[in-house]
């Protein structure tokens, strides 16, 4: 099963602001504490492809000691969004991530959109987990930055139905 998942969150912030919370190597590694331990063999080198230098660029992270996670940074547009994936790792066989900086009137909101499929245990109850993880993201990175507390790590978290002929994808 495949599912995909969007969580946002508004920022009062300039689009500057948001977008160099959501791309340092620290902040990043700081917002899944304590539930996940990621770590990036090339911390310079992920902050030069979220600077949209060198893509596609392949990177090597770890999650606690002893799980590798790869990193492959596909595209990125500086300040607006970028989308990384992880091909081969253990856990999901299908992970693709997209980081969106989106200005509005008077705030901007930042939002998570990930589609995944695991590989291990009941479907639905890894896709809660990685909800919960995600929420839990959004919610230490508004302690760095002020937010709309009503639109704070809001998710929305669907099944996919089969991949169509075209390569869209439909919810369930």
């Amino acid at each position: 099963m495949r599912f995909h998942l969007r969580v946002s969150t508004r920022f009062f912030a300039s689009p500057e602001e948001v977008w160099a919370l959501k791309t340092d190597p620290d902040r990043l590694r700081d917002e899944f504490r304590p539930w996940l331990h990621l770590s990036v063999s090339d911390p310079t080198g992920l902050a030069d492809a979220l600077q949209g230098g060198g893509l596609p660029r392949t990177l090597q992270a770890r999650i606690g000691m002893v799980l590798p996670w790869p990193i492959e940074v596909t595209e990125c547009v500086r300040g607006e969004h970028f989308t990384d994936r992880s091909p081969g790792n253990v856990i999901f066989d299908h992970w693709v991530h997209r980081h969106e900086v989106q200005v509005a009137s008077d705030a901007v909101r930042y939002m998570d959109a990930v589609t995944f499929s695991s590989q291990w245990g009941p479907p639905h109850l890894v896709a809660r987990m990685v909800e919960r993880l995600f929420v839990h993201r959004h919610r230490r990175a508004a302690r760095d930055m002020q937010t709309d507390q009503k639109a704070t790590a809001v998710s929305m978290l669907r099944e996919l139905l089969d991949v169509q002929s075209d390569g869209t994808e439909g919810f369930m």
